[in-house]
Order: C-alpha cells, then structure tokens, then sequence
C-alpha cells in the first residue's frame, strides 16, 4: 500500500510542476522499472531528512530517481559507441543508476554520495543485484563527492543533476587531472542536463542527445586528452 501512494504522490507532483501527461509519462515507467529491477527508489527524499556526510546541502538537490526512460536510453547508447564497463554514479543515492547499469554490461560500478541512509539503501540493492551478476565488482563511498578519488580505470560517470554548477567545475577540474595523469575517453552520462554549458567549458563533446515530452533531457559527454 505505501509504494502505491508514494507512486500516487509522484504523479501528482509532477502534474502539479509539468503537466498531466509528463506525469503519466514518467510513473508508468516508475512502475515498470521498479517491477523488472526489482528496487525501491521512487520515494523523493528531503536532504534536511538525511544524515549528511561533510556537505553542503545548499548547493545539492533533494533525492529524486532519473527517469527509468532516460537512463536506459543513454546507457543502451552508451554501450553502442563505447567499450567501456566502468560506471560511477555522482550522487547514487538508493542506487537505481547502478542497478540499470549492471543490467546493461557494467561490471565494475562505483557510487558516491554524502547522505548515509541512501547509501545504505544502495547497499542492500547492490548485495541482492550481485546474486544475479556475480562478476560485478561494486563499492559505495558514503562522502562529499569532491572528496572523491578518481581512479585510472575509471572511464564512465554518471549524474542526475545532483549539485550546483560549482561543484561539477571542480569535479571536472579533478577529472583533468585524472586525464593528464592517465591519458583515455572520459564519458558522462548526464540526465536532466541544467548545467551542461560548464561541461562545454571544459572541452567537452556531446555524442548523444535524447529529449521526450519537452521535459525529459538526458546527453552524453566526451572527452579526451
């Protein structure tokens, strides 16, 4: 019963912010993600509600799933014009991104994100998942995400417009480093992309764009040294 009015809730509030048909969109995929994942990530959740991890929740937005519709269209495109199998979620929260991704060829999956009841969340989605996938390599980081230490193998990163402009410029500024130090194609998969100029400041290519109902926005970056 509580999973049907938080599904009841979720469309009323994107009714209420977009419009009736977006809402209509978006919850039937809710229900049949959910359904073929097997996870429980719909519920939208208050930072003010969160146990948070040396952040400011002032330039971060609330826990809010990607749409299942977006996601799956940037990682099925990802995996046309990439060989890549490393993934890492900026701001996982419940760990619907990783989950998806696993299904679509990642093996070795990454999640950052600074509030520690979602991380747990993730967790327990990641342990069930690994039954399925067992030659997934998965690890959480429960901390601010420009704490974050990139690693050599990591090519692919994920974000559902979780922070402000500033923190991606300096995200991005630790990527270059990361670049320089270890030279290959970097991607981002970037659903809702309300700050993608700043990737374009830092010589970043779209590759893919996929756009549904005016509303729903998701693009792949590229780059390389």
């Amino acid at each position: 019963m509580k999973k049907w009015i938080n599904y009841i809730k979720l469309f009323w509030y994107f009714a209420a912010n977009w419009n009736p048909l977006l809402a209509g969109f978006i919850l039937w995929h809710e229900i049949r993600g959910e359904k073929k994942y097997r996870i429980a990530t719909s519920a939208p959740l208050e930072l003010s509600e969160l146990t948070i991890t040396n952040g400011n929740i002032s330039q971060s937005s609330r826990y809010e799933a990607v749409n299942y519709f977006i996601l799956e269209a940037l990682l099925s495109r990802l995996h046309a014009i990439a060989d890549e199998t490393s993934f890492t979620d900026l701001g996982c929260g419940k760990g619907r991104a990783m989950v998806v991704a696993a299904h679509y060829g990642c093996t070795k999956i990454k999640g950052v994100d600074f509030a520690k009841e979602v991380c747990s969340v993730a967790e327990q989605h990641l342990q069930q998942l690994h039954t399925q996938f067992p030659q997934m390599e998965y690890k959480l980081y429960c901390q601010n995400v420009l704490d974050y230490v990139i690693q050599p193998d990591e090519c692919v990163f994920f974000l559902f417009n979780p922070f402000s402009d500033e923190i991606i410029s300096r995200f991005l500024e630790k990527v270059d480093i990361s670049i320089a130090q270890h030279p290959r194609a970097i991607y981002f998969l970037y659903a809702s992309p309300k700050h993608v100029e700043t990737f374009f400041e830092f010589e970043y290519e779209p590759v893919y764009r996929k756009r549904k109902l005016k509303w729903l926005d998701g693009v792949i970056l590229r780059k390389e040294m």
